[in-house]
């Protein structure tokens, strides 16, 4: 929505809400699912079932195009690989095992200069759009893409991770997302809005407490959505709570997506006994440079022709199957901004044997490490796993870090440019107060946030664990 109609929706009544969010609906879905959509979903579809030779081959064409296009269009690119000798001939002769002759794309660099790497072309379109989320390490990144390159990722998704659940993202779905839909922090029910375009039932992660679990189950039971998307462990919570009170849906959904988080074996568990369904992993990020959905044996399958994966040490050569490594991901998909080995500050690791399902040319993830975030609860029980939107439209926030100390009492860590101020300072405060309720927030402007030994940082930390 734009800038004013989010300033507007928290003071608007809950059914001018629904009809903002189904008109908004409407615009989205033709832009993600419209055009060429369906044309990209079965080409997707196509090469699941194509020979590893076939794959490989497609992989170098598609590879070879994506260098040669960010060597001429990104400035970043260019000017990286010219310094190191390389023109745009080269790139014809590449092969996949070249790819390693290439810098990794630090995290930062993308996060500082976001128009650096869009092409250049596209950067004043009216067709190019961005996204900007905090991530999980709450550091703002921006994200661009075409229009078609959006439908190209959506069928992505369509083709894998729901198609091989066995569902549509255009079946009647519920969302548990980042999204304050429900703004204020102490809200009375309803804890969900309505997305009439789409079918959609989008229901507040910031909500979840065993006194709100009641009106969650009703609007599931209302609309009853078929497939369940969204934060893995905000769902586990819900499930969890369920379970505890005794709560059921009255009719029978067919899978749940989840994203946003590891989604564990106890998890998995819980969600099927809770909401009476299989539920399947998908990992990606908002920089749409990887894609891996969970197939019918429960295995995490890379998608190459999404974007290419390497895990490598801490030399930056390729890991061996079981040993974690660096993640780094090619983007094939996002011609507005290729992103080539690309590092997202995940730790991750090839699996030793092959799959059962077959699908051998799409190589299967042992291991994701690092997705998981601490529950925060509130003080009225309310239970919170995502902080998306704490830090974003503030650029002198480099990364910040929120710590539960006691029930109502919360240090918010910031690595901050010159220039942040009290205002900025407010505004997170402000943010976590809505989110979270009556609280006491104590903000401190650090140099640095420690690091784990595996090389990252921990965005929530609660003490109450």
């Amino acid at each position: 929505m734009g800038t004013l109609t989010s300033h507007l929706y928290p003071y608007l009544p809950v059914w001018f809400q629904n009809l903002g969010i189904s008109l908004y609906g409407y615009a989205w879905k033709r832009e993600r699912l419209g055009g060429r959509f369906a044309q990209h979903v079965a080409e997707f579809k196509a090469r699941d079932r194509w020979s590893a030779d076939e794959f490989a081959a497609y992989l170098q064409s598609q590879l070879r195009s994506v260098l040669a296009h960010a060597y001429a269009q990104v400035p970043y690119y260019g000017r990286a690989w010219r310094g190191l000798g390389l023109d745009p001939g080269d790139f014809g002769q590449f092969g996949l095992a070249d790819l390693g002759r290439l810098p990794a794309t630090r995290k930062d660099d993308l996060r500082q200069s976001p128009a650096d790497f869009t092409v250049q072309s596209l950067a004043r379109g009216r067709e190019l759009r961005f996204h900007q989320t905090s991530g999980t390490t709450g550091t703002p990144i921006t994200a661009a893409f075409t229009v078609e390159g959006h439908r190209r990722l959506m069928a992505a998704r369509e083709a894998r991770s729901f198609g091989w659940a066995g569902v549509s993202i255009l079946e009647p779905r519920s969302m548990i997302g980042g999204r304050l839909v429900v703004p204020k922090g102490l809200a009375r029910p309803p804890f969900h809005r309505y997305n009439r375009a789409e079918k959609q039932v989008y229901l507040s992660a910031f909500h979840i407490s065993p006194a709100n679990a009641p009106h969650y189950v009703a609007a599931l039971n209302h609309y009853q959505p078929k497939v369940f998307t969204g934060c893995a462990s905000a769902h586990y919570l819900l499930g969890t709570m369920m379970l505890e009170r005794g709560l059921a849906l009255d009719y029978q959904p067919r899978a749940l997506i989840m994203s946003a988080e590891k989604l564990t074996p106890q998890m998995k568990a819980v969600l099927r006994q809770a909401f009476r369904a299989p539920a399947y992993e998908e990992y990606g990020c908002v920089e749409n440079c990887v894609l891996a959905t969970e197939c019918e044996h429960g295995r995490l399958h890379a998608s190459p022709d999404f974007g290419i994966v390497e895990i490598v040490d801490a030399q930056g050569r390729p890991a061996p199957p079981g040993v974690a490594g660096r993640i780094l991901c090619t983007s094939l998909l996002n011609e507005a901004q290729p992103l080539v080995r690309y590092e997202l500050g995940d730790l991750g690791a090839w699996a030793e044997e092959p799959c059962p399902c077959g699908r051998n040319h799409l190589p299967v993830l042992k291991e994701v490490v690092g997705r998981l975030e601490d529950v925060v609860t509130g003080p009225d029980g309310r239970q919170m796993v995502r902080f998306h939107g704490l830090f974003i439209d503030l650029p002198k926030v480099v990364e910040g870090q929120v710590i539960q100390e006691t029930l109502d009492q919360f240090t918010i860590r910031v690595v901050a440019l010159d220039g942040f101020g009290d205002k900025e300072a407010q505004v997170i405060r402000n943010r976590l107060l809505e989110r979270l309720g009556n609280v006491k927030v104590n903000l401190e402007r650090v140099p640095a946030i420690p690091r784990t030994e595996r090389g990252k940082f921990r965005a929530v930390i609660s003490k109450l664990h």
